[in-house]
């Protein structure tokens, strides 16, 4: 519960924007009489009703089920799961060191939409369910902050799960402080990856129409062409060798196939330590990054 105490003071209602009053065991919004429950982790869950229906729907799918035991992996311990991680093969991903750092304020509020399965140090994770690594379930398009609240926020890799990105942009321009600091992070050449779902694309146009309420700072690619190749011709072969079929022999050399392939073309990656440079590289870039300032007026 001490992570919440936090961010207590800053929290507001999903449906009317009104600051909540706590109750024993959750949270009252005395203007819509709306109630939230806070989990035993101290997790505040503020959705609405319409959204907890959608999101119960969206992880029922065989596609969140997988979301969710791969989140659970990142944060498993114990021998066995250091051995897995150790095994595994290298993602095909090479990362652009150009990319800014993560915009962090050190004593203010710092905000990571979509940010199961991880801990960031001086962030509060949101996410749809109280998964591993998650402080606060809501949606992105109706964030229970108020209004100039935040100091920085991050948006990695979420905009193509969600249904409206356009109001989650905007839900960020309003929590954000003028001044205030958000690092998105988009796919562009990127197979479809249902974490619950999968909506859209993002060239580097786009992403700059879609913050065009914000300062720009910097717009780049994060992992370029080759990660691209690389990425799907991985799920290529999984595809081909379906690491998720039901007959458990099947299923284990199935993932060693596509183990080796990882082994092998891992060394390919480093191509776009070449490629990244080339101005026309954002034309088969993998993901995209934009770094925006809110406006001071």
């Amino acid at each position: 519960m001490s992570a919440f105490r936090n961010w207590r003071e800053q929290l507001c209602c999903p449906q009317c924007r009104c600051p909540l009053a706590e109750h024993e065991g959750g949270l009252d919004c005395p203007q819509c009489r709306s109630r939230y429950e806070i989990t035993a982790a101290g997790v505040p869950l503020l959705l609405t009703p319409a959204d907890r229906q959608r999101f119960a729907q969206l992880l029922e799918t065989a596609s969140a089920a997988r979301m969710q035991e791969e989140y659970a992996r990142r944060t498993r311990a114990g021998w066995r799961a250091r051995l897995w991680r150790g095994l595994s093969p290298p993602l095909p991903v090479y990362h652009n060191p150009a990319e800014p750092p993560l915009p962090r304020h050190p004593d203010g509020l710092n905000l990571w939409l979509g940010g199961a399965g991880r801990e960031t140090p001086g962030f509060v994770n949101l996410d749809l369910a109280p998964f591993a690594g998650v402080h606060l379930v809501a949606h992105a398009g109706r964030i229970p902050f108020a209004e100039n609240s935040c100091d920085a926020v991050a948006c990695d890799a979420l905009l193509e799960h969600v249904e409206d990105p356009a109001a989650v942009v905007a839900e960020i321009r309003r929590v954000l402080k003028p001044g205030g600091h958000v690092l998105a992070v988009v796919p562009f050449c990127h197979p479809w990856h249902g974490y619950p779902a999968d909506y859209q694309r993002f060239s580097r146009d786009g992403l700059e129409r879609l913050f065009a309420g914000f300062d720009s700072v910097s717009v780049g690619i994060r992992t370029g062409p080759t990660t691209a190749l690389l990425t799907f011709f991985t799920y290529y072969w999984k595809l081909v060798f379906p690491v998720h079929a039901r007959n458990p022999v099947r299923r284990w050399v199935n993932r060693a196939l596509v183990a080796a392939w990882g082994w092998l073309s891992a060394p390919l990656r480093y191509l776009d330590v070449w490629l990244n440079r080339r101005p026309d590289a954002h034309t088969l870039a993998n993901h995209l990054y934009l770094l925006a300032r809110k406006p001071e007026k």
